[in-house]
């Protein structure tokens, strides 16, 4: 590893999501570096159902259950770390992507361990989230980050919002 590339480090669920994973990385990548967008139609062949299921994908309903309580929350709430959100959509991730001020270096394995490589452009760059959603959607574990200021272990998000029945 460079000495200034960041990373997701992770262990892989099994051979096949991680070659799936390496190839949509490399599209991604590619179309990042073109400024060409990857549209959700061109990418949810990669993703099994199970892996697609790990994204929200609200009704219209859910989607206006959110957005008013979102709206209704209090800002100073609303932007603490006490307001679940939802999951996060497979268009948001992709959308991130573009959003995010880094470039895409590799998926690589080092001393039994792989890792999502990649080069802050900026700071703040748009932070990890969203790389370690990549990671997580095809089933793999996420151990630690290094997002450029210092190595943290990685703790897993596990209580997300839901709508009312």
């Amino acid at each position: 590893m460079n000495d200034y590339d960041c990373y997701i480090e992770f262990q892989p669920k099994d051979d096949e999501s991680l070659r799936r994973m390496k190839h949509l990385f490399e599209i991604i990548k590619s179309a990042k570096e073109s400024d060409e967008k990857v549209e959700l139609e061109s990418t949810i062949d990669y993703f099994s159902k199970s892996e697609q299921s790990y994204f929200w994908n609200p009704t219209p309903e859910e989607l206006a259950q959110w957005n008013a309580e979102y709206f209704a929350t209090p800002v100073s709430k609303r932007d603490s770390p006490d307001m679940l959100e939802p999951q996060w959509t497979l268009d948001s991730m992709l959308e991130a992507f573009w959003n995010c001020e880094y470039q895409l270096v590799s998926i690589t394995e080092e001393n039994n361990a792989h890792y999502l490589m990649f080069i802050p452009l900026s700071f703040p760059y748009g932070g990890t989230e969203s790389l370690v959603v990549f990671t997580e959607c095809f089933g793999h574990t996420v151990i630690g980050i290094e997002g450029g200021i210092g190595y943290r272990k990685h703790v897993p998000q596990t209580k997300f919002w839901q709508p009312q029945k």
